[in-house]
């Protein structure tokens, strides 16, 4: 009777792993068809008056950053935003550092020393949905975020402004149980996010409890209904400066 308890467990296991990766592949294959535009290519922008002292702003990121979803980069959060702080009197030199599909590492290990280079004055971090989807251990995504927020502080005199992860993703896309499933991942994800940003005394934006609100309706996504459209971008950009602004 044991044998064919531990039979069944196993066999459980193994629907249930093999399902995980059929998901998991069908999300990366709809991503892929809906064949989005990627706007920026480590172009940078300048926005602002002229005249003004120069702030240089450093967006850290992955496709999310990098305005995957919008057919101008000029429709990017980080643009919306660097308009947001140039306001009338400031003018902002806006530095990409953004690459669909990359993970925490990838921006470890290729994006720091370009960044601490730049002198950046203030720094956006907004990676991890990469790592949710790729199954990285919340132990190696820690590391990893740890190892980043170390090099930040410590290399730079930026001011530095943390984006926890939102949920993303309509029905459309993602269907029951895993909506549940990435739903928690993401905040399991935060927490680290959230505990590393007291540790390292660098700004938390909740960009989460934020979007959630909207995470479900189609007219805030791109055709692939997961990147943000214009409309997407343009509130994450109103939400990101409320935390400037405090």
């Amino acid at each position: 009777m044991q044998k064919i308890l531990l039979l069944l467990l196993c066999a459980s296991i193994g629907i249930l792993l093999a399902c995980t990766w059929y998901f998991h592949a069908s999300i990366y294959w709809k991503l892929g068809t809906a064949n989005l535009h990627q706007p920026t290519d480590f172009t940078d922008y300048t926005i602002g008056t002229h005249s003004a002292p120069q702030l240089v702003y450093a967006a850290i990121g992955d496709s999310l950053t990098a305005g995957v979803g919008v057919d101008t980069y000029l429709h990017s959060y980080p643009y919306l935003l660097a308009q947001k702080i140039a306001g009338d009197t400031k003018k902002v030199l806006l530095k990409p550092f953004a690459v669909p599909g990359v993970r925490s590492a990838y921006v470890l290990n290729n994006f720091i020393e370009p960044v601490v280079a730049s002198k950046p004055d203030v720094i956006t971090l907004f990676i991890g949905i990469n790592d949710i989807h790729g199954n990285v251990s919340l132990k190696q995504f820690q590391k990893n975020y740890e190892e980043i927020l170390t090099k930040l502080t410590t290399k730079t005199n930026a001011k530095v402004y943390v984006i926890n992860l939102p949920y993303i993703g309509t029905p459309n896309l993602i269907s029951l149980p895993y909506r549940y499933y990435f739903n928690w991942r993401t905040q399991q994800y935060n927490e680290v996010i959230q505990k590393l940003t007291t540790q390292y005394h660098v700004t938390y934006v909740d960009l989460y409890t934020q979007h959630k609100q909207n995470s479900l309706h189609n007219e805030y996504y791109a055709a692939d209904f997961f990147h943000p459209n214009a409309l997407g971008y343009s509130l994450w950009a109103k939400f990101i400066y409320a935390s400037f602004s405090q």
